[in-house]
């Protein structure tokens, strides 16, 4: 079985330098989940390899970690044909994406399984193959573009297709939000853009937020600084509630016509 988009997330985060404690304090979490989702992750990339995620590399890490003492470790390289990750940005994208999982995740089992009160929503939205979202810029962006919401399976995604952005600049990303009722969000693509101007490729949208998406009017695309998002991420799983988006808006667009 292939990883999990929150399994390699973990991964990722662990290579990258930071030990169960640190990633504990980032997820609100124990250091023991941390360490039993870890070896969960570990089985599962044995099972089915990834080539971004060596398995050898991260069984080496996993046993690093298991030494007493053990002090944060420079960042593991991985990756071919690709820059290693810049452990702050990794740090905060992963952060981000994992919290946000967990957060969804809350939020569904507080309501009651949120997808079973929207049915005939979702029962709908499960026939359509793929959903083109056109993005508007706004406070003066020269942005054109959009997204598309698509299923592959019972699995959400969005594939993105925008052009003309200024590029994101260092401690800086843009992140795309599905807005809804009092502003609570979901942050579901975070992704620097360098001097081509272009945000491209498609991202996972975590399956616990299929029963959620029925709630989320508005895709709002922001230039955040990444500790403002890391924080705000953070936040919001203090809380128990989702996020309002932070940083400055720069594309904007209905969910539904």
């Amino acid at each position: 079985m292939a990883l999990s988009d929150d399994q390699r997330a973990l991964l990722r985060l662990l290579l990258a330098g930071d030990t169960y404690e640190q990633v504990s304090e980032v997820m609100g979490t124990s250091a023991d989940e941390v360490r039993t989702k870890a070896r969960e992750a570990a089985v599962a990339l044995e099972a089915e390899s990834d080539r971004e995620l060596p398995s050898e590399v991260v069984a080496d890490r996993l046993a690093e970690l298991e030494r007493p003492g053990v002090a944060p470790s420079p960042p593991v390289s991985i990756g071919s044909g690709s820059a290693a990750w810049s452990r702050r940005w990794a740090v905060w994208i992963t952060a981000g994406v994992a919290v946000a999982i967990a957060l969804v995740v809350v939020v569904v089992a507080r309501s009651g399984g949120g997808g079973d009160d929207n049915g005939a929503s979702n029962s709908a939205s499960s026939r359509e193959e793929a959903v083109p979202i056109r993005l508007t810029p706004v406070g003066g962006s020269k942005a054109s573009g959009g997204v598309t919401l698509i299923r592959i399976g019972d699995q959400p995604a969005l594939d993105l297709d925008i052009r003309g952005l200024t590029p994101s600049g260092p401690g800086r990303s843009y992140v795309l939000w599905f807005v809804g009722a009092g502003g609570r969000s979901l942050p579901v693509a975070f992704r620097a853009v360098g001097p081509d101007g272009t945000l491209m490729g498609r991202t996972a949208i975590p399956s616990a937020a299929t029963g959620l998406l029925p709630s989320f009017q508005i895709a709002q695309l922001n230039l955040v600084r990444q500790r403002q998002a890391a924080a705000a991420v953070q936040q919001a799983a203090r809380s128990g509630l989702l996020p309002e988006p932070v940083g400055t808006p720069v594309m904007r667009g209905a969910l539904r016509g």
